[in-house]
């Protein structure tokens, strides 16, 4: 039992020294903790502006009042306050310099590519789709007749002139006086067909093409019958498609287009129409054999009407009106034909 009481003892003893040495060491280093603590001194006031955050300005409009009772507080706005001084300055972006793999190209060549761009696009014309006017078609079976006998002509003839339209092409046959005054000694092949509108004369030249013929002179006048169903510029497309065909068919041979001839009462819709196309016609760039002329301001008084005698029913030619035409087209007709070698050919039965 004794030596059981001496064993604790001499545990506590050994215990408690060491537990006793530990508080002492751990007393010194706070001791050494706190002499080398000094503290950090306060910033002086600068005069910089006092900004309060939105989050603080509304605490304090959320903080209960402590004011005394019976007294109002004054709300806090929320508008931003500035003290005296300096206004700060806002920060500068740094310069960074550029390294040799980061240099800008040189401006010449930035400015040449869209340029090169630009010009690409606007050289490059857009496909037109074919109209009405410019698509050949054949002339219904009731015309089959006249036709018929155009394509013979056409296969058959030798001729000088060539005369080309409608039925105001066709009322030459009608006048053959009138006719002889405009070609003279010139045979001339008449392959006009009433009724005719632009794409009937471009299948009737793919059928039965002018190569045959060989004209010094082709006379061209159509579209009138395209008046109420196609646009100006449609019709002017229709023509300009007869023009470059014959054109290709005949390359020495002198192509006269004609202005459409005035119709109807002034203020029929024919009539601005006709006025437009004829401008356009005159504005075309044509082939170096085809020339636009304009013949026709003679038949229209001063009041833009047209004599009955001249054309009976406000369209077609009587035998005074085909002779009024041929002596505009013949200064014109002459002159294409100055170049060519006289060739007496008798004209054929069908002028």
């Amino acid at each position: 039992m004794k030596k059981t009481i001496f064993i604790f003892q001499n545990f506590f003893s050994v215990h408690g020294c060491v537990i006793a040495s530990a508080s002492v060491s751990m007393l010194l280093i706070l001791a050494g903790c706190a002499g080398a603590y000094k503290p950090v001194p306060k910033a002086k006031p600068t005069n910089a502006p006092v900004v309060e955050s939105s989050m603080s300005m509304r605490s304090k409009r959320l903080a209960p009042s402590t004011l005394p009772p019976g007294q109002k507080s004054t709300p806090v706005t929320t508008q931003l306050t500035e003290t005296s001084g300096p206004k700060p300055t806002a920060p500068t972006a740094p310069t960074v310099q550029a390294t040799p793999s980061q240099s800008p190209e040189p401006a010449e060549v930035v400015a040449k590519t869209p340029v090169e761009v630009v010009t690409e696009v606007v050289t490059e014309a857009p496909a037109q789709a074919p109209t009405v006017t410019t698509t050949p078609v054949s002339r219904d079976p009731g015309e089959a007749t006249r036709q018929n006998l155009v394509l013979e002509r056409a296969g058959a003839s030798h001729a000088q002139v060539v005369l080309i339209g409608d039925s105001i092409t066709e009322g030459w046959e009608g006048a053959p006086d009138q006719l002889h005054a405009l070609v003279g000694l010139r045979s001339a092949a008449n392959l006009g067909v009433g009724g005719d509108r632009t794409q009937h004369v471009l299948w009737r030249l793919e059928q039965a093409p002018l190569i045959g013929i060989q004209p010094k002179v082709i006379v061209l006048m159509i579209g009138t019958n395209n008046i109420y169903d196609d646009s100006a510029e449609d019709i002017v497309a229709g023509i300009r498609a007869i023009v470059a065909l014959m054109s290709a068919q005949c390359p020495h041979a002198g192509i006269l287009i004609l202005d459409i001839p005035p119709r109807g009462v002034p203020l029929d819709s024919a009539r601005a129409k006709i006025t437009q196309i004829n401008t356009l016609l005159a504005q075309c760039q044509w082939p170096a054999n085809a020339r636009f002329v304009c013949v026709s301001g003679q038949f229209l008084d001063t009041a833009s009407t047209i004599d009955p005698t001249v054309m009976p029913d406000l369209l077609h030619f009587s035998q005074k009106g085909y002779a009024i035409w041929a002596a505009s087209i013949k200064p014109e007709l002459d002159l294409s034909l100055a170049a060519q070698p006289l060739e007496v050919i008798p004209t054929t039965t069908h002028p």
